[in-house]
């Protein structure tokens, strides 16, 4: 009998410390996915670039790209996992300071995937110098456009 209640007893500490959320990998943030993109260029990013740098300091962002023109700025951001079930409300928090910052610009946020891989792309054609001012506001009300549409 005092066998059972040593395993009873080990199996529930087992399960137990199992169950526990690990401190030390949780709460660590080893860094944020950005790439700043040089503001020497023929179109000014240096408003994608502070707007980058804010949104780093927040502990639920994994990776951030944004790219702006003269008059609009589309922020992508992607969220620790976890955290996504309050996105909403995080969106709209961040939405409110980013407007607060950038008062000159209209802010569009987006946490698709898809829209990261071509904001990705974008930033990369703007540090080569491939884009235009009009082509890059050409593709900006594109990537709006589609991170609106409701699938």
């Amino acid at each position: 009998m005092k066998i059972w209640k040593a395993i009873i007893l080990c199996s529930i500490l087992w399960f137990a410390h199992g169950c526990t959320a690990d401190d030390e990998q949780g709460s660590t943030k080893d860094s944020v996915d950005m790439t700043l993109i040089s503001s020497k260029k023929a179109i000014d990013q240096s408003p994608s670039n502070q707007a980058k740098q804010k949104l780093s300091k927040h502990q639920e962002v994994t990776s951030v790209k944004a790219v702006n023109t003269s008059k609009h700025m589309l922020i992508g951001m992607e969220i620790e996992h976890m955290k996504r079930f309050r996105l909403a409300q995080f969106r709209k928090d961040r939405t409110k300071e980013m407007e607060k910052a950038f008062p000159n610009m209209k802010v569009e946020f987006s946490t698709d995937q898809k829209i990261l891989l071509e904001m990705e792309r974008i930033e990369q054609g703007l540090e080569e110098g491939k884009y235009s001012e009009k082509e890059l506001g050409k593709e900006l009300d594109k990537l709006i456009k589609l991170s609106k549409e409701q699938t």
